[in-house]
């Protein structure tokens, strides 16, 4: 009978998953900052920027699919100690990413009121949303190698250069930010036009700075770039149809995720100010759960690729009760602390009213919700299951979450709060499907021996 806790599994974890919660934790509060920035600046701006961060939230999205095919094999790649075989992975998902990339920034750029009219028929907030969009829009360009390499270099262990870089992006960007949104350190003031500056500038350097450190440091990625480059048919196609399918979940998941947004949005502007407020909480609370999650999908893939299946199973185990038991604790600390963290915002008493609904349901489902995460990521993506993770994710969303969200606001005519509580229907049959996969033992592939 195994261990309900195993020392050496907590031992790993720990070493691995803390570097990611910090890296995370730096990220989702300077997230967390700006927002806090822009909402000192009124309803409409917090509501534009929010609209217009959605371009990028479904790009970081798609990159973030992109980099976790690309960390699905180099897990395993490196638990068998193939570096050439990471090396050509990392080419793939690079040149992957940039041409979605391009296709964004051209969007951003040259056609942003056809993306945020989708959102809303507010005509201010579609105005400064456009203006945002056209500063923003040329960072695109570096996010998918910064992802890219992000993700490679943790699947290989190295969970503290990226953590480094991504903290002193942040950092940058909260500075700069407070300088130029509230004209401060002798900046000058330009409102929510400054974060979208900031935000611009702190991501260009972030791609330049791990880029340098990566070759500085001479890491693993430290290569030339003939060595990413090959004309390996089947090797290729192995790749595609593993990151691939990611790569689209990630897209449909985050215009899932938008059409939410949109939904909410036509309620009223009240609700978009609301549902922005929760989801820099809710990102904010993910953050020990995110870190958790990656660092076992590190250590799953690990042993997959070295060829045992069992330590797996255990790491799977222990990582739910984990999860479970921080999910109970925090979600009561979110309901128990919404009305001081509704009052640190400078709004109407209808949108604080939405807000404290809002993280009563967030709270309350909280565990059902990282639970789930855990089972998609560590489980079914580093044990290369990812056509299943597919049609779970996708299917119970625009089956079942979209529609619900639908009726409960264009039928049934609810509050913001009601019709996020009906989305959250498709979270209890993602967690009944992944509970029936992980006892199937059909969720492993190993696609380094394949």
């Amino acid at each position: 009978m195994t261990a309900m806790w195993n020392k050496t599994f907590l031992k790993d974890l720990f070493k691995l998953s803390l570097p990611i919660m910090l890296q995370s934790l730096f990220a989702v509060l300077g997230s967390t900052i700006t927002t806090l920035m822009t909402g000192q600046l009124g309803d409409i701006p917090l509501a534009a920027a929010g609209l217009a961060n959605q371009m990028f939230f479904i790009l970081s999205l798609v990159q973030f699919g992109i980099g976790s095919g690309a960390s699905i094999f180099t897990a395993q790649y490196w638990g068998k100690n193939d570096k050439e075989s990471i090396y050509r992975v990392l080419g793939v998902c690079l040149m992957l990413g940039i041409l979605i990339s391009l296709l964004f920034m051209s969007v951003a750029l040259f056609i942003p009121r056809i993306f945020l009219d989708i959102f809303t028929s507010d005509a201010e907030v579609i105005r400064l949303g456009t203006q945002i969009l056209r500063i923003v829009g040329f960072s695109f360009l570096f996010t998918p190698i910064t992802n890219t390499y992000y993700m490679v270099l943790r699947s290989t262990g190295n969970v503290r250069l990226p953590m480094l870089v991504s903290s002193s992006s942040v950092i940058l960007n909260t500075v700069l930010g407070y300088a130029l949104v509230f004209g401060k350190l002798g900046a000058p003031a330009m409102g929510v036009f400054g974060a979208a500056y900031a935000n611009l500038i702190a991501r260009v350097l972030e791609c330049v700075l791990i880029l340098w450190m990566v070759y500085y440091l001479k890491t693993p990625l430290a290569i030339k770039p003939r060595q990413m480059i090959f004309f390996d048919k089947a090797f290729l196609k192995k790749i595609l149809n593993r990151v691939l399918p990611v790569t689209l979940n990630e897209l449909l998941w985050s215009v899932g995720i938008s059409a939410y947004s949109a939904i909410y949005a036509h309620i009223n502007t009240e609700s978009i100010a609301a549902i922005n407020i929760k989801a820099s909480l809710e990102d904010l609370m993910f953050v020990p759960f995110l870190g958790i999650t990656h660092a076992c999908a590190i250590m799953i893939g690990n042993a997959i690729g070295s060829g045992n299946e069992e330590k797996s199973y255990d790491y799977i185990r222990q990582g739910v009760r984990i999860i479970f038991i921080m999910a109970l604790i925090l979600g009561s600390a979110l309901i128990l602390g919404r009305d001081f963290i509704t009052s640190l915002y400078k709004i109407t008493d209808v949108t604080a009213e939405y807000t404290r609904n809002l993280l009563t349901v967030l709270g309350a489902f909280l565990w059902l919700r990282t639970v789930n995460t855990f089972y998609f990521i560590a489980m079914l993506r580093s044990g290369g299951d990812t056509r299943f993770a597919y049609w779970m994710d996708v299917g119970s969303m625009w089956l079942i979450g979209v529609p619900s969200a639908l009726l409960g606001a264009f039928v049934f005519k609810l509050p913001v709060y009601y019709v996020y509580l009906l989305a959250m229907i498709d979270e209890g049959v993602k967690f009944a499907l992944s509970i029936w996969r992980y006892r199937s033992h059909r969720w492993i592939h190993n696609l380094v021996h394949d």
